[in-house]
């Protein structure tokens, strides 16, 4: 399915989306990310049809979405499957019966709901727990009971509504693993919303990120990942680092520079970039020295990238020359706080 999105706009009290603007094609996989507040879930709730847009128009499946009756409302939310945080399964039904259930209030025959309901289970994972209850389940596999259920529609777009945040780590990534097997076997166009760039950068195509109510940034991964434009994405971008950076180094960070201060930045390297002798040519080029203080080597998708973060003693004209060098270099780089010096080392505490 495809969904189009025009001046979308919706109020309660005060406004809550203003202007959405989308384009997300059939089979895309796209991350709608943002702070708390910023509207997420109120255009996911739009999109299923649960709230109805003060303004602007959804087109799904080049079919209108918005200003329709209640009947063809309905039959486009019939191809429209959602996943949630806490999986809203029913305690008192197996995993077999939780998948058939939207096919039971349709009244569908009840062999064609099981057939169907064994081939998804299968699908997502849980061949030979077709007779558990819920509370038998570990949470990845309550999640993926869920994504049966959500599919069982023949749904061919999947609304997901930050659905890994009550998973450990190790299990959200095999459902994000599940969900990107899932759009490529099945075309499916799935719309995530999450606050944790760790998600979307493990599976989107795109990413739309929401301040305030407004998209302040959309573009593809690795765009958004490498050359964030917007200070929200440049925040939502320096968590995902910064959990890595030692407390001695994030608790020692001043927002401005003083007269004798050390610049840290954060470096992202692509694939192509990272072969290159870039820090050694800055510290010949400009006669300055360069700490490393983290680095690591990390993905967006199936694609490496480094990071590190350095410092550098500050000097405002060297400052802005090596900025434009690392530009140059194809080297996304941010300054994300300075260091006071002491006793002439560029490590806090040392």
């Amino acid at each position: 399915m495809s969904v189009i999105i025009k001046n979308l706009k919706k109020a309660y009290n005060v406004v809550v989306l203003k202007d959405i603007n989308l384009d997300i094609p059939q089979g895309q996989i796209l991350g709608i990310i943002g702070k708390s507040g910023a509207g997420k879930s109120t255009l996911l709730r739009c999109l299923n049809g649960l709230e109805q847009p003060s303004a602007g128009t959804i087109t799904i499946d080049n079919q209108s979405f918005t200003g329709v009756s209640d009947s063809q409302r309905r039959r486009i939310q019939q191809k429209i499957g959602n996943v949630f945080q806490n999986f809203n399964l029913l305690s008192r039904l197996t995993a077999l019966e939780n998948v058939m259930f939207p096919l039971k209030l349709l009244k569908r025959s009840s062999h064609v709901s099981r057939s169907k309901a064994m081939e998804l289970l299968s699908l997502v994972g849980l061949r030979g727990k077709e007779h558990t209850y819920p509370n038998q389940l570990s949470g990845g596999q309550c999640q993926r009971v869920a994504i049966a259920r959500a599919l069982i529609g023949d749904a061919s777009l999947l609304l997901c509504d930050e659905f890994t945040s009550a998973l450990d780590f190790e299990t959200s990534l095999e459902i994000l693993e599940l969900l990107g097997n899932l759009n490529k076997q099945l075309r499916i166009t799935i719309i995530m919303i999450t606050h944790d760039m760790a998600v979307v950068r493990e599976i989107c195509d795109e990413v739309c990120v929401l301040d305030e109510g407004r998209i302040v940034e959309k573009n593809d991964i690795t765009s958004i990942l490498l050359h964030p434009q917007n200070m929200v994405t440049k925040s939502l971008i320096r968590n995902l680092v910064n959990k890595d950076l030692p407390h001695s180094l994030q608790d020692s960070l001043l927002q401005n520079p003083t007269a004798k201060s050390t610049a840290v930045l954060r470096l992202f390297f692509s694939s192509q970039a990272a072969g290159e002798p870039i820090i050694s040519s800055l510290v010949k080029k400009y006669d300055s020295p360069i700490n490393i203080l983290f680095g690591n080597l990390d993905h967006i998708r199936e694609t490496a990238f480094g990071c590190l973060i350095i410092a550098i003693p500050y000097d405002v004209s060297k400052m802005n020359a090596i900025m434009r060098d690392l530009d140059h270099k194809d080297v996304s780089a941010e300054i994300i706080g300075y260091l006071p010096q002491q006793g002439g080392s560029l490590w806090p505490n040392s």
